[in-house]
């Protein structure tokens, strides 16, 4: 359970061997043991922290970065003015940059350097003709990780550690059903609006896990926009601020409500969607167990993909590669509302980072015979995983109970109901996961700078 609950999603570049051995020794189950793979990775912590060896120009555009394990990194001179995060280049409040990038000469070279200690490049930069020459100063660590980015020759995407690039302080975990029966991504609703550390641990559920779920909220129609403002604010759609829901046997679908994620439809699909449940009936435990009819269950569509791209790699590039249109036809408002994305995202460093599913909006995508037949078993294979009870957090939903999850990541449905179940009655509301996921970023920097 500790290699499931260690599996980041930002760290599996070192584990792919691992994962791939994982896999082969469970039957395909995959995604699994990496222990001893981030025990090297703790090895090589140990190893002295590279310091700046030597500084110099390699032609009219480029100053070569020499360190202390014998790297050489190349920089050019105009992106090194433009990344001066001085307060006359940053604004110290707002971060946001004073310094216009196309102000700069794009042949710029530095007037002069210095090394402080092997720990600081100092740069003295030329500017107008009547303005004194302006002085930047740049870490070792933050060169020599840029460097390596810049140097990298393996064409492995390599993401930074910078505050204005990316969210240093979040990391996500992949989960199936065995990881949250030890250790579920639940909290009481008076601890999550009384004491901070409520907020805390239910914006890390969100952050980490993609999901958290609320005990105890007063089950009243107003209790979902009080959860919803701890956190940020309420995204508006054509379902206005906030909808109501009631889940029952459905003539066109059947009892049964297929996992999917919300609005794929729409050229940004909501980031979090909270469920309230204001009425329903649990079925209580036998000694057989509580029945699964009418639960409701959630399904990490990171954790998926991941195994799809270790275990089918050929299907997972067919649903990374191929454009498919979602589309939705708004009765009341007479619109309809589409747009077309590959079924999994991923960014620019290969990160798996968005999941469009929906079979209830999905249309056949415009592929020739040969790519179609492909394309729908890789989706098949994507569907039938996604469905093993192993993949999935599955309970009753009981009045008073919220569930918050990231729309773009986790899939969620409800089994189904048996003949004499009771209606479902939920609200449900929208958010951004920006919000949220800068809230934790803000709380975690607070509590350990």
């Amino acid at each position: 359970m500790q290699a499931c609950r260690r599996l980041l999603l930002s760290g599996l570049t070192h584990g792919r061997g691992l994962l791939r051995n994982a896999a082969a020794r469970s039957g395909g189950t995959g995604v699994r043991a990496i222990t001893s793979d981030l025990a090297e990775m703790d090895d090589e912590e140990n190893v002295p922290k590279p310091v700046i060896r030597d500084v110099r120009k390699v032609n009219d555009t480029t100053l070569c970065v020499t360190f202390s394990d014998d790297t050489k990194c190349q920089f050019n001179s105009v992106w090194l003015r433009d990344s001066c995060t001085c307060s006359a280049c940053v604004h110290p409040a707002t971060r946001q940059k004073l310094l216009n990038s196309v102000k700069i000469n794009p042949n710029i070279q530095p007037l002069s350097w210095s090394v402080e200690d092997g720990e600081k490049l100092e740069i003295c930069w030329p500017q107008q003709p009547s303005s004194p020459p302006h002085s930047s100063t740049y870490s070792c660590d933050w060169l020599y990780q840029f460097g390596k980015l810049f140097e990298n020759k393996d064409g492995e995407p390599v993401e930074v550690s910078d505050m204005f690039y990316t969210n240093t302080k979040s990391s996500t975990i992949l989960w199936n059903r065995d990881e949250f029966d030890e250790n579920p991504p639940e909290l009481d609703y008076k601890t999550f609006m009384e004491e901070r550390s409520g907020l805390k641990q239910m914006v890390k559920n969100l952050v980490k896990y993609g999901i958290s779920v609320l005990h105890g909220v007063p089950p009243h129609e107003d209790e979902l926009e009080k959860v919803a403002s701890r956190m940020g604010y309420i995204r508006e759609t054509g379902m206005g601020r906030v909808f109501d829901a009631t889940c029952q046997p459905d003539a066109h679908r059947g009892s049964r409500f297929h996992q999917h994620t919300e609005l794929p439809d729409r050229e940004s699909a909501p980031g979090v969607k909270l469920l309230l449940c204001l009425s329903s009936d649990v079925p209580k435990q036998t000694l057989s167990g509580t029945p699964s009819k009418g639960k409701t269950f959630f399904v990490d569509g990171f954790y998926i993909a991941q195994w799809m791209k270790y275990n089918h790699p050929e299907y997972f590039r067919l649903l990374v590669s191929t454009p498919v249109t979602f589309s939705y036809y708004d009765s009341r408002r007479g619109v309809w509302l589409r747009d077309t994305f590959p079924i999994i995202r991923t960014n620019n460093y290969g990160k798996i980072k968005k999941i469009h599913y929906s079979t209830f909006s999905m249309r056949p995508p415009l592929l020739s015979s040969g790519e179609a037949t492909k394309f729908y078993e890789a989706y098949s294979t994507f569907t039938k995983r996604m469905e093993e009870e192993s993949s999935q957090y599955a309970f009753h939903l009981a009045a008073g109970d919220l569930v918050a999850f990231n729309n773009r990541r986790i899939l969620h449905g409800m089994k189904e109901l048996g003949p004499d179940h009771k209606d479902v009655i939920l609200r449900g509301c929208y958010m951004d996961m920006d919000e949220i996921a800068s809230l934790y970023e803000k709380m975690r920097r607070d509590d350990d700078p």
